[in-house]
């Protein structure tokens, strides 16, 4: 950034500088982005089958009775001390581990581009 010089080289010089991200995407006035739309209801789809995936699997999973005895006064909600180790938990975690590292190294790569 230029310093002791007046408003107006300043201005110019961040005109400048911004000038460079005018022309990184397509010029139109109104349009649908594809794969954004695509992006977004790809994303939509795995939030919602995992919660499907998730429910199933912790209303399947074998019960531990050993810790503390299992309440009977919640029906389809009781609480039933499941582990807390579980497959689908253990493929979330990569899963999501795998989409952070993703991201992280693409911003480092290409820069955050929106």
């Amino acid at each position: 950034m230029p310093t002791g010089d007046t408003p107006d080289v300043v201005d110019r010089y961040i005109t400048f500088l911004q000038s460079h991200h005018q022309t990184n995407g397509q010029l139109v006035t109104w349009h649908i982005n594809g794969d954004s739309l695509g992006w977004v209801f790809g994303i939509l789809a795995m939030i919602v089958l995992g919660l499907i995936l998730w429910v199933w699997q912790y209303r399947t999973t074998r019960r531990r009775s050993f810790l503390y005895p299992v309440d009977t006064w919640g029906g389809y909600t009781t609480e039933s001390a499941r582990p807390a180790s579980t497959p689908f938990f253990l493929y979330a975690l990569l899963l999501t581990i795998g989409m952070d590292i993703a991201l992280i190294v693409g911003h480092l790569i290409w820069g955050q581009t929106y």
